[in-house]
């Protein structure tokens, strides 16, 4: 209570000297405790960019934008309010004052976020901030507004779906809160909050088995969606310290920028580094900027740590040091494959698989999704299938093969590289199922649907070879096997002018093709 009496009260002096046209700088209540150079060096060179230009309103912005990034919202308001002075048209700075005011002071942060959107209306996060000020204010109607209105610029933001599930929880609509909240779940599946509303809706609704699992669910920390928001990433650019270069390199993997996140992630890295994560996200930066022993070393030092540190064994239940290092050693064998040591890579991957517990031991699971647990130990069993495939090893990639679907049955990648193992090893039968599910699920996989009318040749069942063939030449009007196969399945019902016609297609695609000529002779003689 006395730090917030303090920091209001530096806020209020600040504001006084602007008015009497001093440089009164506002500044955190603790910034004599920081000890960061890094930090201390930023703030000094925000500072003085402000006094030397005390009319700059990006000066005054960037320096809001150093003490945002580190935590310190009470002296950045200040800062954006000088801004939004001195540019009063400028989006930016009514957004940030906004968005810092909307939990303590909504009515001032409506007035702001209202301004804004008179000069830009087209951006999500404003819409969200300001339906968040007026559900505080108990106004749900002019928030729903607010609410529907980012949901249509930003379809997959994480929290349109589950404010519009509070507000209709709020007002009994069960059913529509229903609806909203398994949106929002959809989108977030880790948001406690969601879970918290969506228990309450399955008690409204009688079902209390749901319920109790909502109810667990939401006693988990909250997961939060990532918000499509610019703006917060020039915030996250003043940021100097450790955990801001780590949010900017996941950002920048997030966007496919891996050396970009590879240079955010360097700084952090030392001996006295003991955040899994930032190793375990340096090394994928380094692996996918084709820094190949880099990658390796990062990843021999990552389980050198979950075997010896005891620190890092003191936060991690064993089933989770244990997955930790099924991943490592899966993202050392891409690295052997990708550098051409096959033996290595087998070897790192059934490495990973040693940690591979039976799901039916329920306490092996610990606090890991049961789901992304499943997903990551197939993928593994499909890597591993996919180098024993390309040296020749048939069965042992088959055998992975069907491991990966034991766990992930709707892995279409899967079911068709299986497939493709057995036509390999012309295993026709075998192949159809999986062939038959790609096709399910992918109408326009001209391989698979070849495949089959092929199979289809084989079992003399004409008619569905027919339609298969079809099916392939119009997604590919070229498919000059496809024309082969087709006429080859006319001739076998007995349709020789629609048989010659396949044949004659062929030549206009290629001609000279000698089996077509061949064909054509054979099948003009039986007419």
């Amino acid at each position: 209570m006395k730090r917030a009496i303090l920091l209001f009260f530096l806020i209020l002096i600040s504001t006084a000297a602007f008015a009497e046209g001093k440089i009164d700088i506002p500044e955190p209540a603790d910034l004599d405790l920081v000890e960061e150079k890094l930090l201390l060096e930023a703030i000094r060179t925000a500072q003085d960019a402000v006094r030397n230009s005390p009319d700059d309103a990006e000066a005054w912005g960037y320096l809001g934008h150093v003490y945002l990034s580190h935590g310190w919202e009470v002296p950045a308001i200040p800062c954006y309010r000088r801004a939004s002075s001195l540019a009063p048209h400028t989006f930016k700075w009514l957004y940030f004052l906004g968005r810092l005011t909307k939990q303590r002071h909504p009515e001032t942060a409506v007035k702001h976020l209202t301004r804004a959107l008179t000069l830009d209306a087209t951006y999500a996060p404003v819409h969200l901030y300001l339906a968040s000020a007026l559900r505080i204010l108990g106004r749900f109607d002019e928030a729903q507004q607010h609410l529907v209105r980012a949901k249509r610029l930003q379809p997959d933001n994480p929290f349109s779906e589950l404010w519009l599930g509070e507000i209709a929880l709020a007002r009994q609509n069960v059913e529509l809160a229903r609806t909203h909240l398994e949106q929002a779940l959809r989108l977030n599946p880790g948001q406690s909050e969601a879970h918290a509303l969506m228990a309450q809706v399955a008690i409204a609704l009688g079902n209390k088995q749901a319920a109790k699992q909502h109810a667990q669910a939401a006693r988990a920390p909250s997961q939060y969606g990532d918000l499509s928001d610019p703006l917060w990433w020039d915030v996250l650019q003043a940021g100097v310290t450790a955990s801001l270069y780590a949010e900017r390199g996941r950002r920048y993997m997030s966007e496919g920028d891996y050396a970009s996140a590879v240079a955010e992630f360097a700084p952090l890295i030392s001996d006295a580094q003991k955040d899994i994560k930032v190793w375990f996200d340096y090394s994928v930066s380094l692996l996918y900027t084709a820094r190949h022993p880099e990658a390796l070393a990062v990843l021999e030092r990552l389980l050198v740590l979950l075997d010896t540190d005891m620190e890092i064994q003191k936060e991690r239940s064993v089933d989770e040091i244990a997955y930790l290092k099924a991943q490592a050693y899966n993202y050392m064998g891409q690295i052997y494959y990708e550098t051409g040591q096959i033996t290595a890579a087998i070897r790192a991957c059934r490495m990973a698989l040693q940690f591979k517990k039976n799901k039916t031991d329920s306490k092996s699971q610990g606090q890991l999704n049961l789901s992304d647990y499943d997903t990551f130990f197939s993928n593994v069993h499909a890597n591993l299938a996919t180098v024993y495939e390309n040296t020749g090893q048939l069965g042992e990639a088959i055998r992975h093969y069907q491991a990966a679907l034991e766990l992930v049955p709707s892995q279409l990648s899967v079911h068709r590289n299986l497939a493709g193992v057995y036509w390999k090893k012309q295993r026709y039968t075998a192949a159809e199922p999986h062939y038959k599910k790609v096709i399910t699920h992918d109408a326009t996989d001209a391989q698979a649907i070849y495949r089959l009318g092929l199979i289809s040749l084989v079992k003399k069942d004409y008619l569905e070879a027919v339609s298969l063939f079809k099916k392939v030449i119009a997604i590919e009007a070229t498919h000059v096997r496809a024309y082969g196969a087709l006429g080859v399945a006319y001739q076998e019902l007995g349709s020789i002018p629609e048989a010659i016609g396949t044949f004659e297609r062929i030549l206009e695609l290629e001609p000279g093709n000698q089996i077509a000529l061949d064909k054509l002779k054979e099948l003009r003689g039986l007419k």
